[in-house]
């Protein structure tokens, strides 16, 4: 890979750490989230800094070429991550169930003190 193509992948790579804290900074990110990104970007710039890393790592793992490898981990990586937020989406889904029943309890209870009240002016 020629130097120039490295170090403009280092600068994109710079720049996608530095958006996602600005990103963690503004409160849209959760930190767990920050530290796999981090540590993605921090991987990418080693990657990019070794020469014929991927390749040599490919070839230990008995991959025959390293775009397999990187496919590979890409899918692994994707799929932990769609597990990941079905998790979270589940337990969200939890706490909206049990806020809806206290809404509705809580609803309830101020009717029947209206009503209570109601019948006692009468």
């Amino acid at each position: 890979m020629q130097n120039s193509l490295k170090v403009a992948l280092i600068v994109i790579v710079l720049i996608y750490i530095f958006i996602i804290l600005k990103s963690v900074k503004k409160k849209n990110m959760r930190i767990s989230y920050l530290i796999f990104w981090i540590i993605t970007g921090i991987a990418l710039i080693i990657a990019l800094l070794i020469p014929n890393l991927v390749e040599n790592l490919s070839d230990v793992l008995g991959f025959e070429m390293p775009i397999n490898m990187i496919f590979s981990v890409a899918i692994f990586i994707i799929l932990y991550l769609m597990f990941d937020m079905t998790v979270l989406i589940s337990k969200e889904q939890r706490k909206n169930v049990l806020l809806i029943q206290e809404v509705s309890l809580l609803k309830q209870r101020i009717e029947n003190i209206e009503k209570k009240r109601k019948d006692d002016y009468e």
